[in-house]
């Protein structure tokens, strides 16, 4: 699909856009540029009414750009711990900071290149700065926002953030240039949403091309926005308490051994698997290794306790749609122990202690990125905002590690790979330890990000931790123009 109708209908997009945000402006507080790039910094991953609670006492601890280069770190970073990620920021405003009283006198510079050599500021930030602060058309503000919307729009055809601005900074009268990034903004996030769009009441219905909205994903260059699937989509946030979903409540009974009774196979049936992946898993379903697997499991259900329940078994492809996932992060086998493994690698229930690499996992969490250590070792929530958190082999024989491998899960799970491999939409490998890494040829297209560090186990421990993991995976998902994801877990009560 050509972007000929989106771009035809730029001057009317651009007057309706006025009319519905004749004063469109990010919705940070600030009085100077220097507030404006201190809280533009802590909006990563934050949302903007968060950012305008703490600024509104920190900007009177520290009114210049010398106070935050002389303060305490560790104070920084619990004055701006409740915008997440706190110690990260903390030094990326220090860093900044002391930037700008070392080579500018302390003052935040009016120019792209001396914006750009600041620490941990890259061009959307200095775009924000110098469009917003000093009314200078240095670009168009490219955020995730303004992304999915010029695609859906067809303003654009490319996926990266700095060839969308190319493209727009082309298309874009440069008198607009200033405008457009808020405006955009403010309509991808009340309007045009990622989730849910709001196209019939839309004030650009009738000009836009709908790229990727109700399904209608198109295979030309551009058209790779994920499907707005609205109704019935799984929360993008993690920041509501855990639980199980009420539409995941088990089907069938188990005892206090923690054995399922099965009906007929009913786990390993094509319809346990999500109408998402089922499109694209369907030639799995018929094929000798999968019938010759579901029999295997069948048999061992019906004379051992297996782990997951069988209603579990599949929850990592239950919880991230295939369209809707930007991370796999893949783990080798179930945990083997009762009431551990729920389908979600790594993950464990409320209430279940956390088996020791995912304590691993927590303590490197709170060393990339500040995050708290929660109360409880569920996934969940990392699940919802696009984490496939799969394993390699999908059920295990209680007490017994690895008894479920070779018999054809690593042949499906190797298709869901090859599956992602071949989306349009970028994807991050994240793979931990050797036998993950091992699936890395697995991933041929460019477009797609790998990112490896060594596994959280004990036995590997000492390397896994100081790798930060975490800022490795945001990062490879902001070279792809995704949204990173927000690490941090909220205690349960």
């Amino acid at each position: 699909m050509s972007a000929n109708k989106g771009r035809y209908a730029l001057p009317v997009i651009l007057e309706r856009l006025h009319k519905a945000h004749p004063n469109a402006k990010y919705e940070l507080n600030w009085d100077d540029p220097l507030q404006l790039l201190v809280a533009t910094i802590l909006a990563a991953q934050c949302t903007d009414e968060r950012v305008n609670q703490v600024t509104a006492t920190l900007f009177k601890k520290y009114p210049n750009a010398q106070a935050y280069a002389s303060a305490d770190l560790d104070e920084l970073s619990e004055d701006v711990r409740p915008t997440g990620f706190f110690r990260e920021k903390a030094k990326a405003i220090q860093a900044t900071c002391e930037a700008l009283v070392q080579r500018f006198g302390g003052q935040v510079p009016r120019d792209m290149d001396d914006m750009l050599t600041l620490p941990r500021v890259a061009r959307k930030t200095a775009n924000v700065v110098l469009t917003n602060a000093y009314d200078i058309p240095s670009g168009i503000v490219v955020d995730t926002h303004v992304a999915r919307v010029a695609q859906r729009l067809g303003l654009v055809d490319e996926e990266k953030p700095e060839k969308i601005e190319t493209e727009l900074m082309d298309l874009v009268p440069k008198n607009e240039w200033i405008f457009f990034g808020p405006a955009v903004i403010l309509h991808g996030r009340y309007t045009c949403t990622a989730s849910s769009p709001k196209c019939p009441t839309c004030i650009l219905e009738d000009v836009c091309e709908k790229r990727g909205v109700d399904g209608e994903e198109s295979s030309e260059e551009g058209g790779t926005m994920a499907k707005a699937k609205g109704k019935g989509k799984a929360p993008k946030k993690a920041s509501a308490p855990v639980h199980r979903d009420e539409d995941s409540a088990p089907t069938s009974s188990r005892s206090s051994a923690g054995r399922t009774k099965t009906s007929a196979g009913g786990s390993m049936k094509p319809e346990a698997i999500p109408e998402s992946w089922r499109a694209v898993l369907a030639p799995e379903f018929d094929k000798p290794y999968f019938k010759t697997l579901k029999q295997f499991v069948e048999e061992e259900r019906s004379k051992h306790t297996v782990f997951p329940p069988e209603e579990d078994v599949f929850n990592a492809l239950k919880y991230t749609p295939f369209d809707e996932m930007k991370v796999l992060l893949l783990g080798q086998d179930p945990y083997h122990d009762v009431g551990q493994a729920h389908g979600l690698c790594f993950s464990v229930r409320p209430g279940v202690k956390p088996p020791p690499s995912l304590v691993n996992m927590f303590k490197e969490l709170k060393d990339d990125l500040g995050c708290k250590i929660p109360n409880h070792g569920c996934l969940e929530g990392w699940a919802k905002q696009g984490v496939l958190l799969l394993n390699a082999v999908l059920t295990v024989r209680a007490h017994e590690p690895a008894s479920h491998a070779n018999h054809g899960w690593e042949t499906f799970t190797d298709a869901v790979i090859q599956a992602l491999n071949a989306r349009a939409k970028p994807v991050v490998f994240a793979l931990w330890g050797g036998y993950a890494q091992k699936k890395a040829k697995k991933v041929k297209n460019p477009q797609h990000r790998v990112v490896k560090a060594a596994h959280p186990s004990p036995l590997s421990a000492a390397r896994f931790r100081g790798s930060r993991p975490y800022t490795a995976i945001n990062r490879a998902l902001e070279e792809v123009g995704e949204e990173p994801i927000d690490w941090r877990i909220p205690d349960l009560p």
